[in-house]
C-alpha cells in the first residue's frame, strides 16, 4: 500500500507491506487526516520529542526516527476489515479514530507515533476497536476529521472549570485554540477574546463565537481582554499556541486569580518567576487527553457532538487539501518558520488525492 513515511528528517511517498488487523482490531482506510503540531515537532524536533516522551513514561509515542513511520493520528476512515472478537462495528461504518492500538506485548501504542503501526497517512491502518466515533448520515466524514485537534481545546475549556460568569482568553486560533472557542461559546462565556497574528484565523475564531479578536503583534492580549471585561469577572486563559516566552508574560500581566490551562505542547524550555504566581494566586495547569478518573475522552465525544449537531462549520477552518504524494509540502507549508503557515487552519491529507500540490478548498474534488 501507498504511504507517506518519515524516515531520518525526510518525508516522503513509499510503498509498504499491507496491514492486517489482530484480534479485537480493526482495517481500516483513512478518507481524511490533519497534521497535528505534534507531527511538526516530532519531524523538526525529533530528538527533543523522544526525550520527553521517554522522560515521562509516554512509550507508546516513541518511535525509531531511522525507521519508516508512517505518521497521521488526526484522522476519519471507513472499516475495511474486522479482527476476530470484534463487536460493535461493521464493514462500511465511517468513523472518527480514536488512534490507539494495543501490541502484542500488551502495550497501547498511538497510531501515528509507532512505526510497526501506521497512522492516517496511508491508504490503510489498524486500529483497536474501541472508542471511535460513528458518523452519521448528514456529517461530512471528511471534514469530521478535525474532531481530534478540536478535543483538544475542549478539552481545556472542561479542565479549566470555567463558567458562564466567567471571562477567557485564548493564545492563538489553529485548530486546538478554535476548539476551545467553540466549548467556551457553547458555555455563554463572555467575553471570549483571541489573540493570533493571523488574520484569518482571527475571522473564523469570530465566526465560531469569539467576541474580539485581536494581533498580539499590535496590542497585548491581556490589556484587550481588560478593556472589554466588566470589572470583578475573572480571566480564564486557554493557551493554545505554545509560544515561547508567552507563559511568562501571561503571568506577569494577568489580573490575580487568573486561571491559565496549557494546552499548546511547547518544545523549547520556558523559564517563569514562581512568586508571580504565588502573589497573584495564578492557577497553572498543563491539559492533554483524559483528566484524572476519566475512562475514556469525554473531550472527544464533546466535539464530535459540536460538529455532529452544526455549533460551527467545519469547512471554515479546512484551508487546504492534498494527496498523499503532497505531504512533504503540507509539512513544509505548516511549519512554524513557513511564510504560508499563517494563511492555513488545517490542511487534510486524503489518499484519493492526485498529485504534489496543496489544493485550495475550491480546487480540489469532492471525494
Amino acid at each position: 500500500m501507498r504511504a507517506a513515511v518519515m524516515q531520518s528528517g525526510r518525508i516522503f511517498t513509499a510503498d509498504l507491506p499491507e496491514p492486517h488487523p489482530a484480534a479485537g482490531q480493526l482495517l481500516v482506510e483513512p478518507i481524511a487526516a490533519g497534521v497535528c503540531g505534534s507531527d511538526l515537532s516530532a519531524w523538526q524536533h525529533t530528538d527533543a520529542f523522544l526525550v520527553a516522551h521517554e522522560e515521562t513514561g509516554a512509550l507508546g509515542e516513541v518511535f525509531d526516527p531511522a525507521r519508516p513511520l508512517v505518521m497521521g493520528h488526526e484522522f476519519t476512515a471507513r472499516v475495511a476489515g474486522l479482527g476476530d472478537g470484534v463487536e460493535g462495528y461493521d464493514l462500511g461504518d465511517e468513523l472518527v479514530v480514536l488512534p490507539g492500538v494495543m501490541a502484542p506485548d500488551g502495550r497501547v501504542h498511538t497510531v501515528g507515533y509507532a512505526n510497526d503501526f501506521p497512522g492516517g497517512l496511508a491508504e490503510r491502518s489498524v486500529v483497536w476497536a474501541y472508542g471511535h466515533l460513528k458518523i452519521p448520515e448528514g456529517v461530512s466524514p471528511v471534514l469530521a476529521a478535525v474532531t481530534e485537534p478540536l478535543a483538544t481545546g475542549v478539552n481545556g475549556v472542561l479542565r479549566s472549570a470555567v463558567e458562564p460568569g466567567d471571562g477567557a482568553l485564548v493564545t492563538g486560533t489553529g485548530p486546538v485554540g478554535l476548539g476551545a472557542v467553540i466549548e467556551l461559546a457553547a458555555r455563554g462565556v463572555a467575553p471570549i477574546v483571541v489573540s493570533d497574528p493571523s488574520a484569518r484565523r482571527r475571522e473564523i475564531a469570530l465566526a465560531y463565537g469569539a467576541h474580539i479578536a485581536i494581533d498580539p503583534l499590535r496590542e497585548d492580549p491581556v490589556e484587550a481582554w481588560r478593556k472589554n471585561a466588566p470589572a470583578g469577572r475573572r480571566l480564564h486563559i486557554i493557551e493554545a499556541s505554545g509560544a515561547t516566552g508567552l507563559l511568562a508574560s501571561l503571568m506577569a500581566t494577568a489580573p490575580a486569580y487568573t486561571r491559565i490551562s496549557v494546552i499548546g505542547s511547547g518544545m523549547r524550555p520556558e523559564e517563569i518567576r514562581p512568586v508571580i504566581g504565588v502573589l497573584k494566586n495564578t492557577t497553572l495547569e498543563f491539559v492533554g487527553g483524559p483528566g484524572f478518573g476519566e475512562t475514556e475522552y469525554v473531550a472527544f465525544a464533546r466535539a464530535f457532538a459540536h460538529l455532529r449537531e452544526g455549533r460551527f462549520d467545519p469547512a471554515l477552518m479546512v484551508t487546504g487539501y492534498a494527496g498523499l504524494d503532497a505531504a512533504a509540502e503540507v509539512f513544509a507549508t505548516l511549519r512554524p518558520s513557513s511564510p504560508s503557515m499563517i494563511e492555513h487552519v488545517k490542511i487534510l491529507i486524503r489518499p484519493d488525492l492526485p498529485g504534489s500540490a496543496v489544493l485550495s478548498p475550491q480546487e480540489a474534488p469532492a471525494p
